[in-house]
């Protein structure tokens, strides 16, 4: 085939035709778990909380306040998540709604938003892979790892929190910074990505900083060759940060001085780095040898750093250090998204194996796919190893940097894969396809999740929690017709309940609700007779209880005298009345999954 013929060959020509028919049998499989979204069936509490902030949209509530009125923390129901992923759910449930009602259209909604998110992203890592010259077998063997990675489930039908636009956002910004074009398109493209991504959630962060640095050092590196995307890029990170800061909740203020999302530091450094950017884009070219770009660069990251202090110095300090003690032991540490990996080892050893067997193997893939680099693409593979290195750090920390670094390295799985292949067809014989064989189970995802699994197994039987049953919607279907109530729950109970009924709940499951978190947990920790002044005082008139939930046998493992160590072995105290919802009448083990409600008596 000549050139022209394979630039003119068309979606489905040149192999094309296989990764479209990879991408779309993945959308079908997973379209088979969409029936549980009409049975109310949310995947996570975040998901769960996500709805009911496009809800509380869609029912009058100011684009500008995310906070949960029914959430009555000491806080006030403190919540600090972007509307951007709002807007596109919001416009889903309203163009479905006349045609199937307001509970299929939610289900449609949840289903069609995160496949769309799926596509997106398969369709960038097709492309960042063709960018960084990864063949054909490799681009599909790429595709073939995410899909049986971690990173996957950010798009699973119902995972509508954010983390999976989070991750087509830093795609997006990859793909651009990788165009061959050098165009202004991509720098502005590569701004719009990250200041979305910042807007949307801080765990975007480094991978934010690893792109625009990446930027930068392909300008020290080129010259005046990447002088006018740069300047381009500069301008357009200033408009955008601008305009996410101003427009998307809490807007600007004094509530944007924060850290844990995008707040006024953040915006800041984007305004000044951006100027600076501009500044080395339009007038960088007097600097003639790379050293001397290096040195302008660093000046300008530093005063960029200096002024990100100085706006909020507390931003450089640990996120966590004021969490109470009891609060870190009973829920930030319990926190599977949270978790360490020196916490891993200790609690789910089958979990380490699974994340780290694929991601120590995928480092060394990448390494080598770096190595082996023709010239044409060494600085854009030397890239990608830096944001995939970025994203492992990342995990070590807390391990919901899975999300991202299965994502980037399937890339580098995918390419020796396809390296491994690519030598096969050439030589053939059975050397090369065993060699090709093992390539591929030890760069596959789910042979890692195997070994840990057999290697740590799940509790089964009577003694395996049934967190998931406590959260089935039928559980609260007869909670709808009660009079309003003020409910006292466990933290993994409380968003079920505020999604599924109009009445307040006491707490919820995020950093900004610490009080509220400490006080639900003092209930739960303490004696039956301290419990019940303490859920009088708060207000509250009922108790929501699930016998199995993971968060209450801890409660019962950390303190076997505690309310809730009591409540597991079914002695309810005489100052809880039984309210009859309709649920099965059961006694004893049975209990466990169904959530009982009582009513706390005054006296």
């Amino acid at each position: 085939m000549t050139p022209s013929r394979l630039r003119h060959s068309g979606p489905f020509g040149d192999g094309k035709w296989v990764l479209w028919a990879v991408g779309l049998s993945v959308i079908l499989l997973l379209l088979n778990s969409v029936a549980e979204l009409f049975n109310e069936e949310i995947p996570g509490l975040d998901d769960m909380m996500r709805l009911q902030q496009v809800r509380d949209l869609l029912d009058g509530q100011a684009w500008f306040l995310v906070d949960q009125s029914r959430l009555l923390t000491p806080e006030g129901g403190n919540m600090h998540w972007s509307r951007l992923p709002d807007i596109f759910l919001s416009a889903l449930i309203s163009i479905f709604t006349p045609m199937v009602g307001p509970s299929n259209a939610e289900a449609i909604s949840m289903a069609v938003w995160p496949l769309t998110l799926l596509a997106c992203a398969m369709i960038l890592l097709s492309l960042i892979m063709q960018r960084l010259g990864v063949s054909r077998a490799g681009q599909v063997s790429g595709l073939l790892v995410f899909i049986m990675s971690a990173g996957i489930y950010s798009f699973w039908p119902g995972r509508i929190d954010h983390h999976g636009f989070v991750v087509v956002l830093t795609l997006g910004g990859f793909a651009a910074i990788a165009s061959p074009a050098l165009s202004a398109r991509s720098g502005i493209v590569l701004a719009m990505c990250l200041a979305a991504a910042m807007s949307i959630a801080i765990e975007s962060l480094p991978y934010v900083i690893g792109l625009i640095g990446f930027m930068g050092l392909l300008w020290i590196c080129r010259g005046h060759r990447e002088g006018p995307r740069l300047a381009v890029f500069g301008l357009a990170l200033m408009a955008f940060g601008a305009v996410f800061y101003m427009f998307d909740a809490p807007g600007a203020g004094a509530r944007r001085m924060v850290c844990d999302a995008y707040g006024t530091s953040h915006w800041a450094a984007f305004l000044v780095g951006g100027w600076l950017l501009t500044a080395l884009g339009v007038f960088g070219g007097a600097f003639e040898t790379w050293p001397k770009r290096l040195a302008l660069g660093s000046f300008a990251a530093i005063v960029t750093l200096a002024i990100f202090v100085l706006v909020n110095p507390a931003c450089l300090g640990d996120p966590y250090a004021a969490v109470p003690e009891q609060v870190r032991e009973v829920w930030l540490d319990g926190v599977q998204e949270a978790k360490s990996i020196d916490t891993l080892i200790q609690t789910e050893l089958s979990r380490v194996i699974w994340v780290f067997g694929f991601l120590s193997l995928a480092s060394l893939a990448t390494a080598l796919m770096i190595w082996k680099s023709p010239p044409e693409t060494r600085m854009m593979r030397l890239g990608l190893g830096l944001i995939f290195g970025l994203s492992v750090i990342a995990t070590l920390w807390q391990v919901r940097g899975q999300t991202f670094s299965h994502v980037f390295g399937a890339i580098g799985a995918g390419w020796i894969v396809g390296a491994a292949f690519d030598d096969w067809r050439k030589k053939r014989g059975p050397g090369p396809i065993l060699v090709l064989g093992a390539v591929a189970i030890f760069m596959s995802p789910h042979f890692w999740q195997t070994i840990g699994a057999r290697i740590d197994p799940p509790v089964q039987g009577a003694d395996a929690p049934v967190s998931r049953d406590c959260v089935f919607a039928d559980n609260f279907s007869a909670f709808q017709d009660l009079p309003q109530m003020s409910i006292h729950t466990p933290i993994d109970l409380g968003i079920p309940i505020l999604l599924r009924t109009p009445h307040n709940v006491f707490v919820g499951p995020y950093h900004r609700n610490v009080l509220g978190i400490e006080r639900a947990t003092d209930v739960l920790l303490g004696r039956a007779e301290n419990a019940h002044a303490r859920l009088v005082d708060m207000g509250a008139t009922h108790l929501a209880y699930c016998i199995g939930l993971n968060e209450t046998l801890l409660y019962a493992k950390l303190r076997p005298e505690s309310f809730a160590a009591q409540m597991n072995r079914g002695q309810v105290p005489d100052w809880l009345e039984r309210v009859e919802t309709g649920d099965t009448a059961a006694t004893g083990t049975s209990e466990k999954g169904i959530v009982r409600l009582y009513r706390v008596k005054s006296e």
